[in-house]
């Protein structure tokens, strides 16, 4: 084991590209060669990892004299640092380069640059000398901080424990998540049960909720995170859209939710939310600050997450409701003299006087609820004939009834149309409807 002045282990932010870092190399006849690194990947105490997208001359340099010199930056105490390292070998699969692939794959589904960023090997490099330019390293006592990490994990943990429901569990969580950790700009994404796409359930900090909006899987930095199951975390992006089928947010009257999203996010972490082999979901957090996100923090997101997936599984299945639940305050629908309600059969989109409302599963279960009180005057309805219900298309076994309806109550609470959706009950879902309703349908369903 190498022995250095200064542990890399200490120095993790200055690997995470806020500011780039120089390397040379030198050929077999002496000539340098030099270039900046946007990202170098901390392997262990003595070795780092290089992504070899566009490295010709430094891994041709690589292989007839394996000697490196690099200066990083830690950006949290801008002290510098040279590295004198040896480079040790090209890696094209394995634990490390398919952690480096996912975090590539992310920036090129963030920049519509997949042939561009495409891994070619994994450099690896152990460093031999690791020494502060200029002045001694700082000495960071990390104790109390760790002291009040346990602290508010449990907290966190006591918290989501005592939501009595899935809706108090994602809003609870998010809020936490800002209250205790200060990460303040979260989305929690749930999958569907072919794990091809994700929706919005709940958002903490933005202008907008966007609940509702989709994302497929392996779009963008939650897509990418979702696909390959691992953790996405991006340190200095700039402007890079959130993740959508394009790379800039949609508009409702294209018929597509925008995802909510910090206009100037320079920081971004995508966390999949496992459960054995099961995806979940994903939380996504932002930042306007470059490097917000530490390998530190992504480990604490990454046990968030464990906990997050566990609270959303056990919640679809109502395993942590009471028996009796309180019924909620009924909201007051705008009132409307009448509005017309268009439902598109082949992609379970929903208007409202042209202006777009949901689709997918969410929009099935709006049709037919407003469908059977538009014929039989009901406003009492239950989950369990929702999903006898054989229009809405749910799936035999994990529906994800309880996020599709969660999320369809509060993408209604959002807006101003003339009917709401509250829970009041384990099970039990109440209709209101404000105004003449004129119900439309078009179209044949999709196969």
């Amino acid at each position: 084991m190498t022995r250095l002045e200064v542990p890399l282990a200490s120095i993790r932010p200055a690997f995470q590209g806020v500011i780039p870092a120089p390397i040379a190399t030198v050929s077999k006849d002496g000539v340098p060669n030099s270039t900046y690194l946007s990202v170098i990947w901390y392997i262990d105490e003595e070795r780092i990892g290089i992504s070899n997208q566009f490295l010709g001359k430094t891994a041709a340099n690589f292989r007839e004299n394996p000697l490196v010199a690099l200066r990083v930056v830690d950006p949290t105490t801008m002290t510098e640092y040279d590295l004198d390292a040896t480079h040790l070998r090209s890696e094209t699969s394995g634990e490390v380069f398919e952690a480096v692939r996912t975090q590539l794959e992310a920036v090129a589904a963030q920049s519509g640059m997949e042939e561009v960023f495409r891994l070619r090997a994994l450099e690896i490099l152990r460093v031999d000398r690791c020494a502060p330019v200029g002045g001694p390293a700082l000495a960071v006592d990390s104790t109390t901080q760790v002291v009040d990490l346990l602290s508010s994990l449990d907290v966190f943990v006591r918290r989501l424990s005592e939501c009595r429901d899935l809706a108090d569990a994602t809003r609870v969580g998010l809020q936490a998540i800002e209250d205790l950790f200060g990460f303040d700009h979260s989305i929690l994404l749930v999958a569907d049960t072919s794990e091809r796409r994700l929706f919005t359930v709940a958002s903490n900090g933005y202008r907008t909720s966007g609940v509702g909006a989709e994302v497929s899987v392996n779009d963008g930095a939650i897509g990418v995170a979702a696909h390959r199951r691992r953790q996405v975390r991006l340190a200095n992006i700039d402007r890079l859209a959130l993740a959508g089928a394009a790379n800039e947010p949609t508009t409702e009257s294209s018929g597509e939710i925008p995802l909510p999203g910090l206009d100037n996010a320079q920081s971004v972490l995508a966390t999949p939310l496992l459960l054995h082999d099961r995806l979940v979901g994903v939380l996504y957090l932002d930042s306007a600050v470059p490097g917000r996100f530490d390998a530190e923090a992504g480990r604490l997101v990454e046990i968030l997450a464990g906990h997050l997936a566990l609270t959303v599984a056990v919640h679809e299945a109502g395993g942590l409701e009471p028996l009796v639940a309180e019924p909620e305050s009924p909201a007051t629908p705008t009132s409307r003299s009448s509005a017309t309600v268009v439902f598109h059969e082949h992609d379970g989109s929903v208007l409202v006087d042209g202006d777009y409302v949901i689709k997918g599963v969410p929009g099935r279960i709006l049709f037919a609820l407003l469908r059977e009180h538009e014929t039989s005057g009901r406003t009492s309805f239950t989950n369990r004939e929702i999903r006898l219900d054989q229009t809405i298309g749910l799936p035999v076994g994990n529906d994800n009834l309880e996020a599709r309806l969660l999320t369809l109550r509060r993408r209604l609470a959002d807006r101003s149309d003339p009917f709401r959706l509250e829970r009041v009950g384990r099970g039990r879902l109440r209709l209101s409807v404000d105004g003449a309703l004129t119900l439309v349908r078009h179209g044949h369903r999709a196969t």
